[in-house]
């Protein structure tokens, strides 16, 4: 009897352990991972080295043959693990194991494939339940498991590929949950631009196959399901263009269908009528008998095409937005091939497709598009709100950038980590340019305008005290004198008039220059000649008479 059928009849771990105690070339490693601690919390805590300091210092000698044949012998000993009877006995002593090969992968004593290749295994042999309760050990390693991976070497091809035969062995009705996990985490654990992850040469689900009551294909009901089969490939309306006017009647038939269905509360209330509740898909399952009630939130629905439904189904309004959405986005893509337009740049030729859409299809389809972003406000109140259609619009701008991504081979987002040496001289560079810099010859940058700004200018004028310094009705009577002698000497009657012009104006400004400086004047002999020269004492010459202002 080989040793795997003996394991699949030993019940007790004891039994299963002394068996592959005296089958395994190498002792050790059934002694170490036996000796170490069980641990209540081992799917979320993981093993440090510190917790096998004493193996480390007591059976350093049987370390490396230990270590070669971590990777044969750990998988006897993971499959007797598997026999365990007591289910979180079962579970620790699994962590334990794959826990110490990840210790000794980070010593430099093994691979980290080893440890992928015991959770392969584990994951294979385990049931759906199991592997779901399991889950959590991978997730809290994450950053030791998924650290600098490349899927498209090995250890990260062999993550993706049994995280893939994980997934499908899903239901996407039981498991949606655990199968978003397990997406999210290989999100997280290789960059957006992974290979694996992007599809590419912009590959159709064509195994997201609708299957309806067949009829005669020109009722409604079979009409309204044969748009699943573009929805899920919309190639095959550019790779057979004679199938555009079918597609075309089609889609009118089921707009003008959906219109006709107005909605008279929210998409959050339910008519509760007998006749009119529409079962969700945890009450009917595809063949129509009864299913487990599940929560609906995170139920991911397959379409339910029975002909009694049908009519029920137009009358829900979240039905009605799922089909709405899925015309939006084909008629988007679409779009963006019509016959005689140019080729967006790229150099991914895999997702450049015919161009046939022919300029009537091209028409409708926009009409059809601007019809559910721009919804009248008669019949799409509830099933059209703003916030749905604006959502529509957002997703399908996102898709526009992604598709051009991928138009150009999808290239990396991540940088090159900066060297060293390029950080240190960008430090020294900044750190030169921080020092006091020697002063410019020319102040101004140029010589020209260092001249231009030494000459004065009206703002250097306007500061003269001169300028604004109200003049007093000496220095009035000394310009007048000089002007009187420019009139005496001038035969230029245009110059004369000039000049007694600006003696009038003189004259009364030293007025009013004698009355502001407080003194009062002999007036009366301005009174006798007219003249600023009166106020003045001929006798004194240039000395006003002066008599202080008494207040009155």
């Amino acid at each position: 009897m080989d040793l795997d059928a003996h394991l699949e009849k030993t019940s007790s771990s004891s039994e299963a352990q002394s068996l592959f105690t005296s089958a395994s070339a190498s002792p050790p490693l059934a002694d170490v991972v036996n000796a170490i601690t069980l641990r209540p919390a081992a799917l979320t805590v993981p093993l440090e080295p510190s917790d096998l300091r004493d193996f480390f210092n007591g059976s350093i000698s049987d370390f490396s043959a230990t270590a070669q044949s971590l990777e044969l012998d750990g998988k006897k000993l993971l499959y007797s693990y598997a026999t365990i009877e007591d289910d979180t006995e079962r579970v620790q002593r699994v962590c334990n194991l794959i826990d110490f090969a990840l210790i000794l992968y980070e010593l430099g004593h093994c691979e980290l494939l080893v440890a992928h290749e015991f959770i392969e295994d584990l994951l294979d042999i385990q049931t759906i339940d199991w592997c779901q309760s399991f889950w959590p050990y991978i997730s809290h390693r994450e950053d030791r498991l998924a650290n600098n991976l490349d899927g498209q070497k090995r250890p990260g091809r062999d993550l993706i590929r049994y995280c893939n035969a994980l997934l499908r062995r899903l239901s996407k009705t039981q498991n949606s949950s655990f199968a978003g996990k397990i997406l999210m985490f290989l999100a997280n654990a290789f960059p957006l631009s992974e290979r694996s992850g992007i599809n590419p040469r912009g590959e159709f689900d064509t195994d997201n196959i609708t299957v309806w009551e067949s009829d005669d294909g020109e009722s409604l009901h079979s009409r309204f399901w044969s748009l699943q089969r573009v929805f899920a490939d919309p190639t095959t309306l550019l790779i057979k263009p004679d199938l555009q006017p079918a597609f075309r009647d089609t889609l009118k038939t089921v707009m003008e269908e959906l219109r006709k269905h107005v909605s008279v509360g929210t998409t959050n209330e339910r008519t509760k009528s007998p006749g009119s509740v529409v079962p969700t898909p945890a009450e009917t399952s595809a063949v129509g008998t009864p299913a487990e009630p599940e929560d609906e939130a995170t139920f991911v629905p397959k379409w339910l095409t029975s002909k009694s439904l049908f009519e029920l189904q137009l009358r829900d309004p979240l039905f009605r937005r799922a089909i709405y959405a899925q015309t939006f986005f084909i008629c988007d893509f679409l779009l963006g091939h019509v016959v005689d337009t140019p080729s967006p740049p790229g150099t991914n030729k895999s997702v450049m497709y015919p161009r046939t859409i022919t300029t009537d299809l091209a028409k409708f389809l926009k009409a059809t598009q601007d019809t559910i972003s721009r919804p009248p406000s008669t019949w799409a109140a509830v099933d059209l709100e703003p916030a749905f259609t604006r959502s529509l619009k957002s997703v399908v701008g996102r898709d526009s950038n992604w598709q051009t991504w991928k138009l150009n081979n999808s290239p990396s987002f991540e940088k090159p980590v900066v060297p060293a040496s390029e950080i240190e001289d960008a430090k020294k560079e900044i750190d030169s340019r921080r020092g006091t810099k020697r002063a410019y010859r020319f102040n101004m940058g140029t010589p020209a305008l260092s001249r231009l700004s030494n000459t004065p200018t009206g703002i250097d004028l306007l500061r003269n005290k001169q300028r604004y310094a109200i003049p007093g009705p000496v220095e009035y009577y000394e310009k007048i004198r000089e002007v009187r002698d420019v009139l005496v000497d001038t035969s230029d009657p245009e110059l004369a008039r000039e000049t007694k012009e600006g003696i009038a104006s003189k004259e009364w400004r030293g007025l009013r220059a004698a009355r502001a400086q407080g003194t009062r004047y002999e007036f009366a002999r301005y009174f006798l000649k007219r003249s600023l020269e009166a106020l003045f004492d001929a006798e004194s010459e240039n000395e006003p008479k002066k008599i202080k202002l008494e207040n009155l």
